[in-house]
């Protein structure tokens, strides 16, 4: 019997009864009385049982009826309740979330992005940890609920990018030195900070530079964003960064327009939970974060 039974067609029994009535079932149902006849037939057939009799009150549903109600009932809230768990309460989420990010971001970002995710989700762990060459893979088992770094397209198929700003690279020295021009800037020594997991082999940024014929001397290669910063301060070095990423006590070298290079700034999810809500809300969240902070690409003055 169960295997026979439209279960599209109980709904229709719950509505007749609570009506007691075909036309104002109908109208509730969204379709003509004669449609919700012929849905209690086929029902009955299925059932093989009489449904409900004609009385001068009203269609009164049978015991048979009488006795199936609550649990149709309780079994439709059910699946009612399973839709609508799309709605997603962020102060009672108690799991675990990790999200990675560029040294250099987490860095400059790393305790505001804490704060906000903490105060949006407080029974939650957040995790922030440091993107590295495995970040993608961890991604795609879900060991990492979400990734932060520019949009890249060479990436696994399974990865979903969303854009969380622009942002823009820039040749940056400490305040503290006079300089403002590029031309004596590019003779400086320059600091490679490194970052894993992204774009490893090559920097499009100094691939302009270098197809418009200048190269730079890279003398440091560093981890350590804060260890880059101390030698900037004390001795005439230059380093490639973007707007967001660069702190207070830098400035940027206007370079020659055709060296520019404008990145998106994006979140990274497995493309099943490209529509998850926790992590829309943690997009949402990101977006916060990185539009409050920092100035967005500028023109070259």
């Amino acid at each position: 019997m169960e295997s026979g039974v439209d279960l599209n067609l109980l709904r229709t029994l719950v509505i007749v009864c609570e009506s007691k009535n075909l036309k104002l079932a109908a109208v509730r149902l969204g379709v003509t009385e004669s449609a919700v006849s012929k849905q209690l037939s086929r029902l009955s057939e299925q059932l093989n049982e009489v449904l409900f009799e004609r009385t001068p009150n009203g269609l009164e549903p049978t015991a048979y009826t009488r006795l199936l109600l609550p649990d149709i009932q309780s079994a439709l809230k059910s699946i009612q309740t399973a839709l609508n768990k799309k709605t997603f309460d962020p102060r009672q989420f108690q799991g675990t979330l990790t999200i990675a990010l560029p040294l250099i971001t987490l860095d400059k970002f790393g305790k505001q992005l804490f704060q906000t995710l903490k105060q949006a989700l407080p029974q939650s762990k957040i995790i922030l940890s440091t993107w590295n060459s495995t970040t993608l893979s961890s991604i795609i088992n879900g060991e990492i609920i979400m990734g932060v770094h520019f949009w890249n397209s060479d990436i696994p198929g399974e990865i979903h990018l969303r854009n969380i700003t622009d942002d823009e690279f820039v040749v940056a020295i400490a305040k503290s030195h006079a300089a403002s021009d590029f031309n004596e800037v590019k003779t400086w020594p320059f600091i490679m900070l490194r970052s894993s997991g992204w774009n490893d082999h090559h920097s499009p940024y100094y691939e302009k530079f270098v197809n418009l014929g200048t190269t730079f001397n890279f003398e440091y290669q560093l981890d350590s964003p804060q260890l880059a910063y101390q030698f900037m301060s004390k001795e005439k070095v230059a380093m490639l960064t973007t707007l967001k990423n660069m702190p207070d006590d830098l400035k940027r070298i206007p370079t020659p327009d055709a060296s520019r290079l404008q990145v998106k700034l994006s979140s990274y999810t497995t493309l099943a939970n490209r529509s998850n809500p926790l992590h829309l809300f943690l997009h949402k969240k990101l977006v916060e974060v990185f539009s409050s902070k920092s100035k967005g690409p500028a023109s070259h003055r």
